[in-house]
């Protein structure tokens, strides 16, 4: 699975429906040079947590700042992996 595809994906569900959302297309883009604003990076972080069973505690103090920093936190904290895009978005609606 590929991890900008699931980020896309739940970043949509965070972000409101009236507006637009345009699609992170590198692990190294800031999320501030993103439509992810704070609120919805906060919502993706939550989000991320449920999909990877991560403990609510490791990512209260934790602000990434690029995909890949998400995505190393996830890795390091997962208790297990998603099984699918599509379930990773219904787990978070």
């Amino acid at each position: 699975m590929n991890y900008l595809d699931l980020l896309n994906a739940l970043a949509k569900v965070a972000k409101p429906s009236h507006l637009d959302y345009i699609p992170v297309e590198s692990m190294d883009t800031p999320f501030t040079d993103t439509s992810i604003d704070s609120l919805d990076g906060l919502l993706v972080l939550m989000f991320m947590s449920m999909v990877y069973d991560i403990d609510d505690d490791l990512g209260k103090d934790f602000n990434p700042a690029t995909p890949q920093e998400l995505y190393d936190f996830c890795q390091q904290h997962k208790k297990r992996d998603p099984i699918s895009i599509e379930w990773a978005v219904e787990l978070c609606k």
